[in-house]
């Protein structure tokens, strides 16, 4: 894996299906943002529903992606190799954490090999990141200890988790019928207590390759358009 520089910080369980699943999420309580109202800050406009599990502003189209299936293909449990920015965009939990990946899609996990990106705190930090083959998404929690075994670590593959609890949902984000970016929804804890899926929140997008940028492709906000190889889920 390798890093670019961080840009300066901007201060149950499944649903059961035998060919697509889906997480079930639901509404916060406390006064903790909703996924509409994070993607609402992060992309503007008023996101609403927009049928069972997505969102639009009337612009952008926020389409739910799957979280299980009978083969891992056309879930979001595995990311393609490439460049990615990302920004973090909401934090509604207690403790604090970073968000990563863990390099592989194989077997037992490799989890020892997690690579931090951003903390999440504060909202607003961005930064960009090279992944040199297929990976999960994954955040770690500082539950306030000083040994490594105090913080738990989560990835998007729901078997690497502990009881195999799904701890992300995602997003894939349509500008004009186009494909930008993603959001991701994590939940911090090892049960998933209240299933919110708002405990960290990131935008991400894959930087453009360089034949693209002549080309004079943009995204939306500078954050950049998706190009180059697509998550393999998405196929």
């Amino acid at each position: 894996m390798r890093f670019a520089a961080t840009i300066a910080a901007a201060a149950t369980i499944t649903a059961a299906s035998a060919s697509a699943q889906y997480t079930h999420v639901r509404s916060p309580s406390g006064g903790e943002a909703s996924h509409s109202e994070i993607l609402s800050s992060a992309l503007g406009g008023n996101f609403s529903s927009s049928g069972s599990r997505d969102y639009s502003n009337g612009m952008i189209f926020a389409d739910r992606m799957k979280d299980s299936a009978h083969r891992s293909i056309g879930t979001d449990r595995y990311w393609d190799a490439g460049t990615y920015h990302v920004k973090m965009i909401a934090k509604e939990a207690a403790y604090n954490h970073t968000f990563g990946a863990v390099e592989g899609t194989y077997g037992g996990g490799n989890l020892n090999d997690y690579q931090s990106i951003l903390a999440s705190t504060p909202v607003g930090t961005e930064a960009t990141v090279t992944m040199d083959e297929d990976f999960r998404w994954a955040i770690e929690t500082d539950r306030g200890g000083h040994h490594r075994n105090s913080d738990i670590l989560y990835t998007s593959r729901d078997w690497d988790n502990y009881g195999s609890i799904d701890h992300m949902v995602s997003y894939k984000l349509f500008k004009n019928g186009d494909l930008f970016g993603y959001a991701l929804f994590f939940e911090d804890i090892k049960y998933c207590s209240d299933k919110d899926y708002n405990d960290v929140a990131v935008l991400l997008t894959l930087v453009p390759a360089p034949q693209a940028a002549m080309l004079g492709l943009t995204g939306l906000g500078g954050l950049g358009l998706m190009t180059g190889r697509r998550r393999r889920s998405s196929m």
